[in-house]
């Protein structure tokens, strides 16, 4: 079968051209609103999507069990046992909305979060001279496998918070705390 130069041209100029616009159309396409990304892909935070009506993100962090060997902040010294964590993450707002999640949160000796019945956050603010709060939560029940949520919407940001931090206390004793934020890796 013979093909003409001209036709074998249009067709080849034809596919070379469909070709470039699959290429564009996967290089520029942006994820939908329902993607979802796969293993080792970037996963949105709250901090990705800013919500101004809440106020802009002033801490977005993990938190850290403690350990009767760790630093006293502020005046207020690591509970006397050692705590483990399965997950534990805070967001406090400009807007003053405070939402602290903590799970499995307990004593590694027991398995339980006993004697721990609630906890409270406090945020502080600047030089550890510096032992009173700049703001402190109300109690929240913490389940016996060491699950609590606090969200307070009414959290007091002070204007200037150098070097902050955020500590949980055990049954509101805030002489004591049992995580923090940050992070272990081990």
């Amino acid at each position: 079968m013979w093909t003409s130069r001209r036709i074998l041209g249009t067709a080849l100029a034809a596919a070379l051209g469909a070709l470039s616009l699959a290429f564009a159309a996967v290089a520029f396409a942006a994820p939908g609103k329902h993607h979802h990304p796969g293993p080792g892909a970037h996963h949105p935070t709250p901090s990705d999507h800013p919500r101004p009506r809440h106020g802009v993100a002033l801490i977005d962090e993990s938190l850290a069990p403690s350990q009767p060997t760790d630093p006293t902040f502020h005046g207020v010294k690591p509970g006397g046992a050692p705590w483990v964590l399965k997950s534990g993450r805070l967001r406090l707002t400009s807007s003053g909305r405070l939402d602290l999640e903590v799970r499995g949160l307990v004593i590694p000796t027991t398995g339980t979060a006993s004697p721990v019945t609630t906890i409270t956050a406090s945020l502080y603010c600047g030089a550890d001279a510096d032992a009173t709060p700049a703001g402190t939560t109300q109690p929240v029940p913490i389940s016996s496998t060491g699950n609590a949520r606090i969200y307070d919407r009414s959290f007091t940001v002070p204007s200037t918070c150098l070097a902050p931090v955020i500590l949980v206390h055990p049954n509101g004793i805030a002489t004591a705390y049992i995580a923090l934020d940050g992070w272990r890796l081990s």
